[in-house]
Parts: C-alpha cells; sequence; structure tokens
C-alpha cells in the first residue's frame, strides 16, 4: 500500500476543514452572532411592552391615560372583537393558524412579488410582534434583523399560544402619532372601547396599519375610505365575510368625528383632577417602585363620569352667562381696579407660569419684564363659540386681558363613605392651571357660620333660643381701644329672633353674640373636629369666616351634617392595579364621630331653613327642585371678593366657590353674593343630577333624624315634615 505524501495528507485536511466551515461552521457562527445582539430569555419570556396607566371612573369609564412617548393601552384577547381579528388577519396574515411563526408560502409570494416588480412583505404577525416587543431585533432592512426577527418569531409560537400573540401584536401596533394597541386606537378614532367596534370600523382601524399618517382619517378622508374598502375586500376573499356584509360596510361613512387632542391632558372629563391624581401617584409610584408612565397601572378612582360631566357643565353655563354682567359692571364703575392699582398686575405676572420657568432660568427681573413686553403668537382662552381667540400679543397684555375673568371651583362628595365623586378646578384646564379645589385658598365668609351654631346646638342651644338683633362692641386682643362691631349685610337691627331664622336669614350680628359667648376657641375646636385642618386664628371675627380655606376641607366638613355626625377623610381612588389586573393596593379613608346624631340632625333642619326661607330659598323655584330634601349655606366675602355656596342632599354633599384670581377684582353689586355667584351652579348640577335616569337618585329621598329623636317645641312642624305629614309648601305656612 503506497503511503500517501504528508503534504498531500495536510492539503486533504484542510480541504475538509474548509468545506466543514462554509457548511456548518459558518450557520453556527452566525446564528451565534444573531443570539447575541438577542433579548434575553428572561425578555423573551416575560415581553414587558411600555404601557400607559389607564385612569378609570367610578362607573367604569376610562377618564385618562398617563404616558411618556406612547398611549397604549392592553386589552385581553376576550375582549377583541372577531371582526377585529378577522381583519387583521386577512391583511396581514392569512395564514396565521397554520405556520408556526415563520411562513415559507409567504415568504416565497413575497419573493415573486418581488421579482415581478409588485413588492410585498413577507413577516408573519408573529414577526412582526418580534419587532414590535423587542428593540434588539430591529427595523433596519438586512439578513441580520430578518434573522433575528425568525428566530424570536420561532420561541413566541413555541412558548405562547395563537390567541396570545394575536392579543399582544394587537396590543402593541401603531395607529399614528402616540396612540398604540387597538383599544387606545379605538378610544382615539371612535370614542369607544374595542369590544364595540363595528365591522367598517374595525376595517379602518386596520387599515391603519399600512400608514396611520398617510391613511389618516382626519388628514385624508379619502385616502382612508379607500384603504378600509380594501381591507373589507380581502376579508370577503378570505371568507371571513358575505359580499352582503361587504357591501353595506362599504357605504358607512368614517365616523371618525372632529380630531381628538390626545397629547393634551387637559382634554376630557376631570382634567384638574387628572392633574392632581398625576402628581400623587408619582410620589406613591416612587415610593413602590413603579412607573406610572410605563407599567400600565389600572387606578380606579372615586369619580363617577356622570356626576362630573354633570358638574363641569354647570360651572361652564353659569360662568359664562355671569362674565358679561362682570365685565359691563366693571366698565360702569371707571377705570377697571389694576389702572387704579398697578400691584394688581405685578401680582399676576409673579402668579403665571412664564414668570416662574424665566426666574428658574436665571434672568433677572428686567431682563424676564423685557421677555413679557415683546409680542409673541399666542392663543388666548374666549367665552365664544370655538373657545380662543389666536392673536399675537405681548404676554404682559395676555396677564391683563385675563386679570377679570371670573374663576370657579366644584367638588362633590359621598358623605356616607367619604368618597369623592366630581372635581372641578376651574373654568378651563388649557388656560387656567390653578386648582381652585384643593389649591386655592380663599375666605369662606357666611359658609363658616354653620360651625358655630353646631358649637352652640352642641353646648345647650336650641333652635327656637331667641337672640338679640341688636349690634354688640367686642373687645378684641388688640386692646381697650380695639372694638370689633359687625353689622347685618341689609343692615337691619331690632328685636329678637331664633337662632333658626338667624342662620337662615345669615345674620352676622346674632352670630357674633354667639361666638361672644362660646369663645373662638370653642368654635375652632368643632369646626377642627369636622375635619377643617387649615391654620385658624382664635379670634372673634373668625364667627364671620375670616379664614381662608380650601373648598374641599370646607365641602368636606359640611358632610358631618347628611352623615348624622361621622366625618369621614375625603378619598379619590378605590384601588390600583397591574397591568395584569393584580391588586397593588386599596384604599379606605379614615373616620371619626365627630359631633352627635342630634345635634347633626338639628344642624340639617336649620340647614334646610336657609334654602327654604333664607339667603339660598331661591334655589328651589329658580332650578325646579320641588321638595327635594335639601341644605346649604351661602357665603360672601367682603367687597364681594368671593361667592360661595355650600350644600347636601340625602346623596351628596358639594361645594362651589366663584371669584376672580385677584381679590381686588370683584362684583359691586348684589351679583357678587354667594347667592348670585356660586349658589347657581349647585342648583343647575343637581337638577341635573335628579333628572339623568342613568344616576337613578330618587327625589323624594329624606334625611331621617336617628332614633329617639324630639325636635324642639316650636319645631314640631319640621318633625311632620320629615315623617312626610306635610310637604315643604305646608311647612313655609
Amino acid at each position: 500500500m503506497r503511503l500517501l505524501n504528508p503534504a498531500y495528507k495536510r492539503e486533504r485536511f484542510w480541504i475538509a476543514f474548509i468545506l466543514g466551515m462554509l457548511f456548518w461552521g459558518l450557520p453556527l457562527l452566525l446564528f451565534l452572532y444573531v443570539l447575541i445582539e438577542m433579548p434575553s430569555f428572561s425578555r423573551l419570556e416575560n415581553p414587558q411592552e411600555e404601557l400607559a396607566t389607564v385612569v378609570f371612573s367610578a362607573d367604569g369609564e376610562v377618564l385618562g391615560t398617563f404616558y411618556h412617548s406612547s398611549d397604549r393601552l392592553r386589552v385581553d384577547i376576550n375582549e377583541i372583537p372577531d371582526v377585529v381579528k378577522k381583519a387583521v388577519i386577512a391583511v396581514e396574515d392569512r395564514r396565521f393558524y397554520e405556520h408556526a411563526g415563520i411562513d415559507p408560502v409567504g415568504i416565497m409570494a413575497a419573493v415573486y412579488s418581488s421579482l415581478t416588480g409588485k413588492r410585498r412583505g413577507g413577516s408573519t404577525i408573529t414577526q412582526q410582534l418580534a419587532r414590535n416587543l423587542y428593540d434588539e431585533v430591529g427595523v433596519e432592512r438586512s439578513l441580520w434583523r430578518k434573522l433575528k426577527e425568525m428566530i424570536v418569531a420561532i420561541y413566541l409560537e413555541y412558548r405562547y399560544s395563537k390567541q396570545e400573540i394575536l392579543a399582544m401584536y394587537l396590543n402593541t401596533v401603531p395607529f399614528g402619532g402616540v396612540t398604540y394597541g387597538i383599544q387606545a386606537a379605538s378610544r382615539y378614532y371612535f370614542g369607544k372601547d374595542v369590544q364595540a367596534l363595528s365591522l367598517p370600523e374595525a376595517a379602518l382601524l386596520i387599515g391603519l396599519l399600512k400608514g396611520p399618517s398617510y391613511y389618516s382619517p382626519y388628514k385624508h378622508p379619502e385616502r382612508a375610505i379607500a384603504r378600509r374598502n380594501v381591507v373589507i375586500d380581502l376579508m370577503q376573499e378570505a371568507g371571513f365575510i358575505s359580499a352582503q356584509e361587504a357591501a353595506e360596510a362599504k357605504k358607512a361613512p368614517l365616523g371618525v368625528g372632529k380630531a381628538p387632542h390626545t397629547a393634551n391632558q387637559s382634554q376630557g372629563l376631570a382634567p384638574y383632577f387628572r392633574e392632581y391624581l398625576r402628581l400623587w401617584l408619582l410620589n406613591w409610584a416612587r415610593q413602590r417602585g413603579y412607573d406610572i408612565y410605563r407599567d400600565g397601572l389600572r387606578v380606579y378612582t372615586t369619580i363617577d363620569s356622570r356626576f362630573q360631566m354633570h358638574a363641569e357643565s354647570a360651572v361652564v353655563q353659569h360662568i359664562r352667562e355671569l362674565q358679561p354682567i362682570f365685565n359691563k359692571e366693571l366698565k360702569a364703575y371707571g377705570p377697571p381696579p389694576w389702572k387704579k392699582d398697578t400691584s394688581i398686575i405685578w401680582r399676576a405676572i409673579r402668579r403665571s407660569e412664564r414668570y416662574n420657568v424665566l426666574k428658574s432660568a436665571g434672568l433677572s427681573e428686567t431682563e424676564i419684564m423685557e421677555q413679557f413686553r415683546k409680542p409673541v403668537p399666542m392663543r388666548l382662552f374666549a367665552w365664544n363659540k370655538v373657545g380662543y381667540i389666536d392673536t399675537v400679543l405681548p404676554p404682559l397684555d395676555s396677564i391683563i386681558y385675563y386679570l377679570p375673568f371670573l374663576e370657579a371651583g366644584m367638588v362633590v362628595i359621598d358623605p356616607y363613605t367619604g368618597e369623592i365623586k366630581a372635581w372641578v378646578g376651574g373654568i378651563n384646564h388649557t388656560y387656567f392651571k390653578y386648582d381652585h379645589v384643593i389649591q386655592a385658598k380663599r375666605q369662606v365668609g357666611s359658609t363658616f357660620k354653620p360651625f358655630v351654631y353646631t358649637a352652640a346646638m352642641d353646648n345647650g342651644y336650641s333652635p327656637c333660643h331667641e337672640e338679640l338683633n341688636i349690634p354688640i362692641d367686642i373687645q378684641t386682643e388688640g386692646g381697650k381701644d380695639t372694638i370689633w362691631s359687625p353689622r347685618n349685610a341689609d343692615l337691619s337691627i331690632g328685636g329678637k329672633v331664633t337662632l333658626k331664622k338667624a342662620l337662615a336669614l345669615s345674620l352676622n350680628i346674632v352670630t357674633a353674640r354667639l361666638i361672644k359667648t362660646l369663645g373662638p376657641e370653642v368654635v375652632i375646636s368643632y369646626a377642627r373636629r369636622m375635619g377643617i385642618q387649615s391654620e385658624l386664628e382664635a379670634v372673634y371675627a373668625i364667627a364671620l369666616g375670616v379664614c381662608d380655606l380650601s373648598l374641599l376641607e370646607l365641602t368636606s366638613a359640611y358632610g358631618c351634617f347628611p352623615s348624622l355626625g361621622v366625618w369621614r377623610e375625603p378619598i379619590f381612588i378605590r384601588e390600583i392595579r397591574d397591568r395584569w389586573g393584580n391588586l397593588i393596593e386599596s384604599f379606605t379613608g379614615s373616620s371619626r364621630r365627630a359631633i352627635s346624631e342630634q345635634t347633626a340632625y338639628i344642624m340639617v333642619d336649620m340647614l334646610r331653613w336657609v334654602t327654604m326661607a333664607g339667603t339660598a330659598s331661591s334655589v328651589r323655584w329658580l332650578y325646579q327642585l320641588g321638595e327635594l330634601d335639601i341644605g346649604g349655606k351661602t357665603g360672601t366675602t367682603q367687597m364681594h371678593a368671593d361667592g360661595w355656596f355650600v350644600g347636601f342632599t340625602p346623596d351628596y354633599v358639594a361645594g362651589v366657590w366663584v371669584g376672580t384670581a385677584d381679590r381686588s377684582i370683584h362684583f359691586y353689586s348684589a351679583y357678587g353674593q354667594g347667592s348670585k355667584m356660586a349658589m347657581p351652579i349647585w342648583g343647575l348640577f343637581t337638577k341635573a343630577v335628579y333628572s339623568d335616569k342613568r344616576l337613578g337618585l330618587d327625589p323624594k329621598k329624606r334625611i331621617l333624624p336617628p332614633p329617639n329623636f324630639t325636635f324642639p317645641e316650636c319645631q314640631q312642624a319640621a318633625d311632620s315634615l320629615n315623617q312626610g305629614e306635610v310637604s315643604f309648601q305646608d311647612y313655609l305656612r
């Protein structure tokens, strides 16, 4: 046997080695190279797409979302209707249920189309999902990206069911702008949940996947309709719908309405509440390791969308009507206040967001004022049809423009649970960011008087007690030369009046006599027990509301009356869940007995009388509230700077404040009283909610007295009223 030449043997070895590398090594190295850039197996097992936090109302409506770069909402596959699933399969991957992540037939069809000049994609839904879920897969057109995409697709098919893959795909695809996922798209374009989509609506949304901007129904409605109809044809071709269904669907209009502004958090219901909630959630999430912009939290609030809608509508309706009256009155009284006192303008400048931004940037006062005097394009709020004015003005002029605008706040609370049902912080969140529910603290005027009368009722007085309605001089802590001598708002004096009548007519003199006897410290102690947390100075004048309180704390304190003496901490969240629906935390507010049941019910009846024969009596006939069981108190501060009304029914307690940003700008006439500025908002709201059949509120419901409660002899008629033996009209007689 002839021995092989050693050189020849080495040559054969290297040839074999090279061929082996070509057939086995290079593919292996290529696979390893691709694998290095792949997502980790832990990420493949648990894909964490960026999801927006969703805020729900108590009645199941979506109030809004918090997101960083994409408004992405997640829904389960059983929440996605068949019409959507069929549409996406017909368009994107007709063999979806037949392949294992990679479709050889689709790839060959794509290659053939490319060779014939008709470009067509060959990626399956699973491959597209791989790109959507994992940044490492990439989006560039290259062999490496395709290999990575295929490997991830195969693994996804191994790890998840077809239904789970389809759900993940529909939850991650882009529909234009910051809108991602079929649920967010359904809400953005049609204002409804995905479950409610019709065939033409589903076809329109799936058609957008080819090019959300190019086929935008807002910018290019003709293209959108044409693309939608292509999707409908493909669904018919795939056998998912009949020819008749396709023909009917093509006749449907786009149905998208006016383009919404999802990127603007000031749009939609409860924007002031949502902003307060966002700031609160940031702190909550920071302590617990969550990201409210990416982790897809589900926040279930106490806000009722129906209450909220009626509250916002009442605020807008009344202030829109009151603003022209205010403007006319300001003109009638000569030069506006800011021309008489320029400090008003300087205060407004320093309150503005622009000033604070420039100050934070390190600009001097001189440099800031230079900026305020340079004309810039801007959009100003206006009570006109479109709600704004586009113009070019120096920011200083815009500051002056806004000075006479009336602002408002309203909050509605369930006194039996502490749950906040509606929160209106202002007239328009886009232009007026300051929240008058919780941020603002203003003098409350006569709305503080019920705390004085509560202290009196709890310390031996009765509604029938008669007090002199004659001015009294009270020496204050300022010394013998400092005398407080309050007068009634209508300057009336004389005789004796019952405490019930004194509260109904909001007589300052009688209230002053009460606090003179009780002492400011006693009154303050009752206010504290009933939920007032702001600083209260122990002076006699506090009886007339010279203290600054927030609308939220004042309204919450009034809840002690219909709840028969129990104060409940206001709460605005019921629970928070993660993206999968697991409970993270639930919330219940604290509570305590603030006053006795007997005292609370006596105050309920005294405050009823305010709405029947007192300063708030017009609320009944103006808003057709009939025999609805309501009580409340008006409040007006000095110079009509603030108008208040806090009132209750058997179902809720609601507070309203109206005024301008600066107390120096105010009404001069009776229009500045709480009964004219604030009470109409309460009346409009109450009429609306009791007329709303969706809420099912019973107008015949009564706040019942505690067991064994007995009215004083002078109030036997009130007892008969409570038992339904007499009507409110008979009671008044």
